[in-house]
């Protein structure tokens, strides 16, 4: 499992052109392979069928000539009916050895040498017996004999008697003439019966050359390793032609009927095909070892494997080329992808189709022509920031002075016993030591929201009575990080809008909470409101101005970009309003912690400042 895992693995890392190579060469080889093996196996299974059907046909013939041949011995084994005197004879009663009349000798010389001289016929033996003792049997270089004793448990003649009259044919034997020679014969006996009675009267045999059927066998052109041969009804080997022959334990396979078959002789397989003669119930096999049939077909397979390997190299060759030319654009984009990690836009991917890498490219130059946009305006907000750092540092001087005059101002009042001017002038004095800050990135929301205490506080005082303020801020927001002066641009609109255009009392109200990781500030009057037309113009500027306010002093615009370009799109400023129900602003931004070190530099910062 774990290799099965990693080599998963191996194969998803490959890269894209190493990928289509390896699945090409899977989708190659393998269908090639597998019609290869499969065109060989029905070639070389047809190519046995075929070859068993030709021998089989081949063992048909030689029996049919067999059995052609057979017959005309079958005939001559039935001369002895035509002579009723032989018949005569061998219903005699006789002791072994009894000496034979001269016509009784003619008699017997005069049909041998008829069945000699008959056709074709290669007779080397005639014998006659007799049931009751007669015999009559001449052999190769030999005089007839009279002696013979006829044995009654030969098995030659049970197997006679056991087919009534028809004829039997012996396997190759021995056969020793009275001179010693020994001749090798096959023999066709038949049991002669009376016509009257149908009471057994003897036998005749008939001991033929077996060079005759090898004559026939001889017309069979062999193989260098193929074979034939004759069996009788028991597998006893008649005769034979080649040198292999299927044995089980030592012994002649037996066949009979017709077919052909396999076999394994000496750890060869064999291709065997057979066929049974009707008339001798011998069986005809031939026999070829496979390996000999396959000699053509492995010129085949060769010839197979060879033009396999051919086509595989070439559609190998043609898979690289093809998966290297297809993941080009992919390799030259992944490129042109580095040149852009390493902070090069200069570049731009050719787009020639409109496949699926053609539009990958297309959507790529569109991304790195964003990516120079955004990076010319960075590099345009900071030149921006710069400036405005710049103009603060260079307008301090006003700031401190007008901070001095005002501090003077308060001491003359303070001495003079004027308690309201006294207030106002050191709130005042600290919103410009707050307001001289304003640079730093960020000041924890408590400091902000002392800045509108002060704020408020003089307003107070210009509006008296009219003016209720109302502030809830929760306590775990207070340590929240924000930007500095960004709330009392609301609340400074909520007068020059709501307070300054209305009659009578009016109240505001500043509360602040964290929900769902959002620090949410809002501020709300109950002024005149906006109209419907108002606020769509308002809420579109939010929307999609880029202006930081400019020289209209809009303070929500002002506040909303700057917090977009602190934190980004999501947060910012949300309006609501209905006329002459006031208006609500919403001011989102991430609720982050500001920690005690942080809060600390931010107050050392401040004091050293004042």
């Amino acid at each position: 499992m774990m290799r099965l895992r990693r080599a998963i693995q191996w194969l998803r890392n490959l890269k894209l052109a190493q990928k289509l190579i390896l699945i090409n060469s899977v989708l190659i080889v393998i269908p090639l392979g597998a019609l290869g093996v499969y065109a060989f196996s029905s070639f070389r299974g047809t190519l046995e069928t075929n070859v068993g059907e030709s021998q089989l046909q081949t063992m048909k013939q030689v029996t049919l000539n067999i059995d052609t041949y057979m017959e005309e011995l079958n005939r001559l084994s039935l001369m002895p009916y035509q002579y009723q005197d032989i018949l005569d004879y061998l219903a005699s009663e006789r002791k072994p050895g009894a000496s034979l009349g001269l016509e009784e000798i003619s008699l017997l010389n005069n049909f041998v040498s008829k069945v000699f001289l008959n056709g074709r016929i290669d007779i080397m033996g005639v014998s006659l017996y007799g049931s009751k003792g007669a015999s009559y049997v001449v052999m190769p270089e030999s005089q007839y004999v009279t002696t013979y004793k006829l044995d009654e448990d030969a098995e030659w003649i049970k197997e006679a008697q056991g087919q009534f009259g028809e004829p039997i044919f012996l396997t190759t034997h021995e056969l020793k003439s009275t001179s010693g020679s020994v001749y090798e014969v096959f023999s066709i006996v038949r049991e002669l019966r009376s016509f009257d009675s149908g009471k057994p009267l003897g036998y005749v045999v008939l001991d033929v050359d077996p060079a005759v059927v090898g004559q026939i066998l001889a017309q069979v052109q062999l193989g260098r390793r193929e074979s034939l041969y004759i069996t009788n009804s028991k597998g006893d080997l008649v005769i034979r032609k080649g040198s292999v022959v299927p044995e089980v334990d030592g012994a002649v396979t037996p066949f009979r009927g017709e077919g052909v078959t396999h076999l394994e002789a000496d750890g060869e397989r064999l291709l065997v095909s057979y066929a049974t003669s009707e008339l001798t119930q011998w069986t005809t096999v031939g026999a070829v070892p496979v390996s000999e049939l396959m000699q053509d077909s492995l010129q085949v397979r060769n010839s197979i494997t060879i033009m396999g390997i051919i086509c595989v190299g070439l559609a190998m060759l043609f898979s690289v080329f093809t998966a290297y030319r297809i993941t080009l654009p992919i390799r030259k984009l992944s490129r042109l992808m580095k040149k852009v990690e390493k902070g090069q836009l200069e570049v731009a991917f050719p787009v020639n189709q409109w496949d699926e890498v053609g539009q990958l490219g297309s959507a790529f130059n569109k991304m790195v022509s964003r990516l120079s946009e955004l990076g010319y305006l960075l590099y345009e907000t900071e030149i921006r920031e710069k400036d405005a750092q710049i103009a603060a540092l260079q307008s301090k001087i006003n700031p401190h002075f007008l901070y001095n005059t005002l501090g003077s101002i308060s001491m003359y009042a303070e001495l003079e016993g004027s308690k309201e001017i006294t207030t106002m002038t050191n709130n005042l004095s600290r919103i410009l030591r707050y307001s001289l800050n304003a640079h730093q990135s960020g000041v924890v929301l408590k400091d902000e929201i002392e800045h509108i205490r002060r704020y408020m506080a003089i307003q107070k005082l210009r509006y008296d009575e009219r003016l209720h303020f109302k502030l809830e801020i929760a306590a775990e927001a207070l340590d929240c990080a924000v930007i500095p002066l960004m709330i009392q641009p609301i609340v400074e609109n909520s007068f020059k809008h709501g307070l300054d255009k209305g009659i009578g009392e009016g109240r505001i109200s500043l509360t602040g909470e964290i929900q769902e990781g959002l620090l949410r500030l809002t501020v709300e009057d109950d002024g005149i409101g906006l109209t419907t037309t108002q606020l769509d113009h308002i809420r579109r500027q939010l929307a999609y101005s880029r202006d930081l306010g400019g020289e209209t002093g809009n303070g929500l615009l002002n506040v909303h970009r700057r917090i977009v370009l602190c934190y980004g799109e999501r947060y910012g400023l949300t309006i609501d309003s209905m006329p002459y129900q006031g208006v609500r602003v919403t001011l989102a931004i991430p609720a982050k912690h500001m920690s005690t070190n942080e809060e600390n530099q931010e107050s050392a910062v401040f004091h050293s400042t004042s």
